[in-house]
């Protein structure tokens, strides 16, 4: 990474730092490939230099982001499916792909974006738990925990939802609504990957916890007990939040992915007494971030870039679409239909 004089740069580097404006709202995304207009823009508000990344080195760590996430993602469904035939889960595998997580994902310039180009609804329970632990991960980085807190909030991750391993297929991959009956089944899951993980005793107290916890929420409307406020701890809260995101902006075989507009509006009506106020603002903030310099398509068919994220209203961004600004944060009827990658 460099400093150079916003006068000498051209369109297509890619952004090394954060760009923020002078009142502190973020202008331009690390990573972000800058075009002409992101010039114009910060030369306008008196910019005089960006950081920039050096581009072999961007290349290689994108490759190397790809390969790890395919590496994870073979571990978790190989230990999985070793869990359901009856062999004991693999501590080596788990920690270290909870240590590779750690060293990559804290390092990548937009992690939402390659996330979202990983999934694959047929690997659904892979994917997500890989997912969730890259972003429980971040979350508690974002929030200052320590190295051990964001070391087990990724192994929570990765475990949460090992007890669908013992949901019945028919049931888990069901395309349409489930029954009275096979929801029951489903919500069975947390209780049966809590067994299981009790069984060894490196994981530790708050990973199992959170594996049995991760369905409740704070006013006792979850399950598996219908547990309240202080009972339910930190990392189970952490993987709450970042699960209900998850859900919500993948494909899964009885619902199409929303988009992280969406999904962090609905985070914002869940603080409301469902999920922890702190870790949730945390994580829709980031989230609304990472898509500044983003193309979205609109509601009312237009197509147009993020530009500036409204810290009030983080979901109702300011875009720019063609020569014409739309403040969502001021009309109400147009949103932001989907993020085009």
């Amino acid at each position: 990474m460099k400093r150079v004089s916003i006068d000498k740069l051209e369109p297509g580097i890619e952004l090394g730092k954060d760009l923020y404006t002078f009142d502190g709202q973020l202008l331009l995304a690390k990573g972000t490939v800058v075009t002409e207009r992101h010039l114009e823009r910060a030369i306008n508000l008196g910019i005089q230099y960006l950081y920039i990344l050096e581009p072999s080195g961007e290349v290689v760590r994108r490759e190397d982001f790809e390969t790890m996430y395919r590496r994870g993602l073979d571990a978790i469904k190989s230990c999985f499916l070793e869990v359901k035939l009856g062999k004991p889960l693999q501590e080596e595998e788990i920690v270290g792909l909870v240590e590779t997580l750690v060293e990559q994902v804290l390092d990548e310039a937009n992690i939402f974006r390659q996330l979202r180009l990983m999934r694959d609804k047929d690997e659904y329970l892979f994917t997500h738990s890989l997912n969730v632990a890259a972003l429980s991960i971040l979350t508690a980085k974002w929030l200052k925990c320590d190295a051990e807190t964001i070391r087990e909030a990724g192994i929570a991750g990765i475990l949460h939802d090992m007890g669908k391993m013992f949901i019945p297929q028919e049931i888990l991959n069901k395309p349409g609504p489930l029954t009275p009956d096979e929801f029951d089944e489903v919500k069975k899951h947390p209780l049966s990957g809590y067994n299981l993980v009790l069984e060894y005793d490196w994981v530790a107290p708050a990973v199992a916890e959170a594996v049995l916890k991760h369905h409740e929420r704070l006013d006792g409307s979850g399950y598996p007990a219908g547990l309240t406020g202080d009972r339910i701890g930190f990392i189970a809260r952490l993987v709450m939040v970042v699960d209900i995101y998850d859900a919500i902006t993948s494909d899964r075989v009885y619902a199409s992915k929303q988009t992280p507009y969406k999904a962090a509006d609905e985070l914002w009506n869940e603080s409301f007494g469902k999920v922890d106020p702190k870790v949730s603002k945390v994580f829709y903030d980031r989230v609304a971030d990472s898509f500044v310099g983003q193309r979205v398509l609109l509601s009312n068919g237009e197509i147009g870039e993020v530009v500036l994220v409204n810290r009030s209203c983080p979901t109702r961004p300011l875009v720019l679409a063609g020569d014409k600004f739309y403040d969502l944060s001021m009309e109400s009827d147009i949103r932001v239909e989907r993020i085009l990658d």
